[in-house]
């Protein structure tokens, strides 16, 4: 939440300490800018990112403030396997510019309200009892009568769906990327559908 956000930065700044955010995931699917920025006014001091900023290669990259980089990065020596690899530089360049020209974050909160909506209204059409969680680039569905670490409901849901061609994660958020079109929700909302159903048969609710 923003106000827990705020209060960690409050904390950091108040015992000199640094706020150190990972957005090996979450960057870039929640704001162009890190995702505490973005979504709370928060300005973390470092801020780490891989994954979807090169869209799969082998690169990651730390950034961060004006003043960390006059502390300690200017007279830090390091060295690295893959600095020299150009198709990773060339691919995260090329990323970074097609995640600011698609307008990546409103095309994924587009995509991500359709899959939330329509797996809710599955849930309430089958009177199973399933919440969808998440922002709506990174939903998680799981059911009220499931527990944390004994999900059958959650693992037949999961199975059927990777019998039915769809792979979701049984076990954390899903991550949705530019590659999930509307048409791929609605076929993934086929799918999930007739996996609700399975649920519905094996355990009534």
């Amino acid at each position: 939440s923003q106000e827990w956000a705020k209060g960690v930065k409050e904390l950091c700044t108040k015992t000199g300490a640094l706020l150190i955010l990972d957005d090996v995931r979450a960057g870039f699917r929640l704001s162009l800018s890190s995702s505490w920025s973005g979504m709370y006014g928060v300005t973390p001091d470092l801020v780490c990112y891989s994954k979807a900023i090169a869209n799969g290669h082998a690169l990651s990259a730390l950034v961060g403030s004006q003043a960390c980089r006059q502390a300690g990065a200017e007279k830090v020596f390091a060295t690295g396997s893959f600095w020299f690899s150009s198709c990773a530089m060339a691919a995260g360049l090329a990323t970074l510019e097609q995640l600011e020209k698609r307008n990546v974050v409103q095309e994924l909160e587009m995509v991500g309200n359709i899959l939330k909506e329509g797996l809710e209204k599955q849930g309430k059409e089958l009177g199973l009892d399933l919440k969808v969680t998440g922002p709506p680039s990174m939903p998680y569905l799981s059911f009220d009568e499931d527990e944390p670490f004994k999900r059958p409901r959650g693992d037949l849901f999961t199975a059927e769906c990777a019998r039915l061609g769809v792979l979701i994660h049984p076990h954390h958020n899903w991550f949705l990327s530019l590659a999930h079109t509307e048409q791929v929700i609605m076929d993934t909302l086929e799918v999930t559908k007739q996996a609700l159903g399975r649920v519905k048969e094996e355990f009534g609710q």
